[in-house]
């Protein structure tokens, strides 16, 4: 997420793109008179890069479309396929999981994912267990062993717990489309924006599913969430 890009020649608003993006994916919702982009494809192929990457942290669809993209073409399948063979067929899922698709049949990687919170748990467990599952290991544990590292100064984004002081540094950073939390537990999160977490903190051998609706308003204070997942863990571990 340090890419510094611009759509179809407009100066970057995150508010504008992500109306955009909801345009390109739901024909419903296109303004009036709407000639932009009608999938994926389309709107990536009109990004510009404005500054050198990594120049500062900035959360963008793009970059989660874009690497979709290339595993499309570099394995010839789609990303549900891919998915499905990689993780969903290996974890022991109960329930077929889906994704939203654009008017050309591609997934939207950077949303719109749905699965039930049970088969997400099993996700996220078995990360925690350092990609195995009963003794198979579905993902490299070179991998799965260091989504919770520290990242780089230049990519740690510069949000605080409502409860912390103003003067501490960053407690929560991005790594490998992950958040990180920056705990004493090595933990790690998904976060969608309307409230959905996948929290998996090995050093408390926690996961937590949580499913909401978040309202998005600077009027309406967050829940500290992941302050009371990490309690829950001491106290488990207590």
């Amino acid at each position: 997420m340090g890419t510094q890009m611009s759509y179809a020649g407009r100066p970057y608003d995150k508010a504008l793109e992500a109306q955009r993006y909801a345009a390109i994916l739901a024909p419903q919702l296109r303004p009036y008179g709407y000639t932009g982009p009608t999938t994926i494809r389309e709107h990536l192929a009109t990004a510009r890069k404005t500054a050198a990457p990594g120049t500062e942290f900035r959360y963008e669809n793009g970059n989660v479309e874009a690497l979709a993209e290339v595993l499309r073409r570099v394995t010839g399948t789609t990303t549900a396929a891919l998915l499905g063979e990689l993780l969903w067929s290996r974890i022991g899922a109960e329930e077929d999981a889906y994704y939203l698709l654009d008017s050309a049949g591609a997934e939207c990687a950077c949303g719109g994912f749905s699965a039930t919170a049970r088969d997400i748990a099993r996700l996220g467990e078995m990360l925690r267990c350092g990609g195995a599952v009963g003794g198979q290991q579905i993902v490299a544990e070179s991998v799965a062993s260091t989504i919770g590292t520290a990242t780089p100064e230049g990519y740690a984004r510069r949000v605080r717990f409502p409860a912390a002081p103003a003067s501490t540094p960053a407690t929560l950073s991005y790594h490998d489309l992950w958040w990180i939390p920056n705990d004493p537990y090595g933990s790690f999160m998904a976060s969608g924006i309307h409230g959905q977490r996948l929290f998996i903190s090995p050093g408390l051998d926690l996961v937590v599913v949580h499913f909401a609706s978040q309202v998005m308003s600077p009027a309406v204070p967050q829940v500290p969430l992941i302050e009371a997942f990490i309690e829950v863990g001491k106290h488990l571990n207590g």
